[in-house]
């Protein structure tokens, strides 16, 4: 039997620092299957297992002052247990654009059961900027 946990961030902002890996929280839980939400930011398997993991974001349009013509950057990643023995995987980053950002990311990996598994996100703009919405979602195959 296959489970499936998905949080919803929703259309509120988060404000994320500049150059400090934050991790995003949630609204609302859309799906918890064999209640794998932990405290609106972490998803935690039931078993051991292979997992699909899948993250989209997007990242509010940003105001350049005018002569800066240094390039901005977003990450995002998966993170395992980012409050213990933090480790990091399916990294994934973009070159900010002047409007809106999209980033839609999956990754398949293998998982220990009750690890909390979160979605990290980083940026280098000189300034707090907004994570307009998020959806985390983590589906396990069971054997």
């Amino acid at each position: 039997m296959a489970t499936v946990c998905k949080l919803y961030r929703g259309d509120k902002p988060l404000m994320i620092p500049p150059n400090t890996w934050t991790l995003v929280t949630y609204e609302s839980v859309l799906n918890n299957d064999r209640k794998m939400a932990r405290d609106l930011s972490l998803i935690s398997p039931p078993s051991d297992g292979d997992f699909t993991w899948f993250r989209n974001l997007r990242w509010a349009a940003i105001d350049i002052p005018d002569g800066d013509l240094r390039p901005r950057q977003f990450m995002s990643r998966f993170i395992r247990d980012p409050h213990g023995d933090r480790d990091d995987t399916g990294a994934d980053d973009r070159l900010a654009t002047p409007g809106r950002s999209w980033q839609t990311v999956s990754w398949a990996f293998a998982g220990q059961a009750n690890q909390p598994v979160g979605v990290e996100v980083w940026h280098d703009h000189h300034e707090a900027w907004a994570l307009e919405h998020a959806q985390f979602v983590g589906t396990t195959s069971d054997y």
